[in-house]
């Protein structure tokens, strides 16, 4: 016990009465080190969490009820929708009706019923705008025009990279090439029938997938396709759970109803961005990995020259009487001191500084807006790669310099 008291005690003199700094230094480098090594990572998992919000906000909720796998309908939806929607958990249910149309801009001008002018086949999905609002945000994505009204009948709402113009990603030949608010639009259905819209509104989700369909009410949907049969049936239904519930818990709830259909979370449903996420996951990994030995090295040499200009009093020390153990003990603790103030102050910073400035201002991009996400693990890692590289870094020096000769070490050799 008296020589750790010993360590503690050499360690104190040696960060608070030497060269003030020096100690500045050391940890404002240690600090920045471990923010940086938190950067990274968090901004490729806040574009993670940002497609995977994207996904269950415009694509698919929180879960998605489907029919019976020998079944292309759910029926007797109102009741349904009623029972789902007592569930504990759940926050809204929106039925949809899920087929392609053609849609064409402009055909009156068309010098035969061959050409394809402009036009082209895209999803074509019926809701009831009132439940779809409360489980998806297609009615926060508007840029142009207004949100489908529950009586409308004669009303399309088209996504951005149907529509085309300046503000689609599309090149102009895969739109409808400047479709406006006001504009019609022509929608042929996979039974024949044809229907003229007026275009009630323009929407940009920011996901891909989203920005490529055209939306009708399900009333007006199931008027042509056969109201008798459609009136109460639907392709899915979309089902947003409440933040205080797990996913799991109100799957299983629903699945007690025993209507017979498939409930599967939107996960299920991710497909290709499931592997686009997971391949940010490795890269995020790789990056950090990188960083951390980047962050580790970078201490361990500030450290070892800290140590190193301290030769001649490490010399001096063990001339005087003090045991090798308590002079390498009291190395380490400084080491460690560092450490720990580089990550105290660097997680402030980062915290408070970093993330407080990305929150409130994210980056907009393509995919959406993108803050940082900052995972458990990244955190953990982090600080045990940092504290690893400060005790090597005190370790490996005076290990070397205590090996000396009492006379070279307070040479400086």
């Amino acid at each position: 016990m008296g020589d750790l008291k010993l360590a503690f005690f050499l360690a104190h003199k040696s960060i608070f009465k030497g060269n003030r700094w020096a100690l500045v230094l050391i940890v404002l480098v240690m600090s920045l080190s471990f923010a940086n090594l938190l950067l990274t990572p968090s901004i490729l998992m806040g574009v993670t969490d940002a497609i995977n919000r994207q996904q269950v906000e415009t694509l698919y909720g929180d879960l998605v009820v489907d029919p019976p796998a020998d079944e292309h309908h759910l029926s007797d939806i109102e009741e349904l929708t009623t029972a789902i929607a007592q569930v504990p958990g759940v926050d809204g249910v929106a039925a949809r009706l899920n087929y392609s149309g053609l849609l064409e801009y402009d055909w009156r001008s068309k010098d035969s019923t061959f050409d394809k002018g402009r036009s082209g086949s895209w999803a074509l999905v019926g809701i009831d705008p009132l439940d779809e609002a409360r489980v998806t945000s297609i009615h926060d994505s508007i840029i142009a025009g207004d949100y489908l009204a529950e009586r409308d009948r004669e009303a399309l709402l088209l996504g951005i990279e149907i529509a085309g113009g300046p503000e689609a990603h599309a090149a102009s030949f895969q739109t409808l090439d400047g479709v406006v608010v006001g504009d019609e639009v022509r929608v042929t259905y996979p039974n024949g029938i044809q229907r003229e819209y007026e275009v009630t509104g323009i929407f940009q989700s920011r996901d891909s997938q989203a920005d490529r369909m055209a939306f009708v009410t399900r009333a007006e949907m199931a008027s042509v396709l056969g109201r008798n049969i459609y009136h109460d049936r639907a392709s899915q239904l979309l089902v947003s759970v409440a933040d205080a519930y797990e996913e799991a818990q109100v799957m299983r709830a629903i699945e007690s109803l025993g209507f017979g259909g498939e409930v599967r979370s939107w996960r299920e449903y991710g497909g290709t961005m499931t592997g686009v996420v997971s391949s940010f996951g490795v890269v995020a990994g790789l990056i950090s990995g990188i960083g951390l030995i980047v962050a580790g090295i970078v201490m361990f040499i500030v450290i070892y020259i800290n140590v190193i200009h301290s030769r001649r009093h490490i010399g001096i020390l063990r001339a005087i009487g003090i045991k090798r153990d308590v002079i390498v003990g009291s190395y380490v603790i400084q080491a460690l001191f560092y450490a720990v103030m580089g990550v105290m102050l660097g997680g402030l910073a980062f915290r408070f500084g970093l993330q407080g400035y990305f929150d409130y201002h994210p980056l907009d991009l393509s995919i959406g807006r993108v803050s940082l996400a900052l995972h458990p693990g990244i955190v953990e890692s982090a600080v045990a790669g940092l504290v690893l590289a400060a005790v090597l870094a005190g370790l490996v020096p005076v290990f070397n310099i205590t090996r000396q000769g009492i006379v070279h070490a307070i040479r400086g050799n």
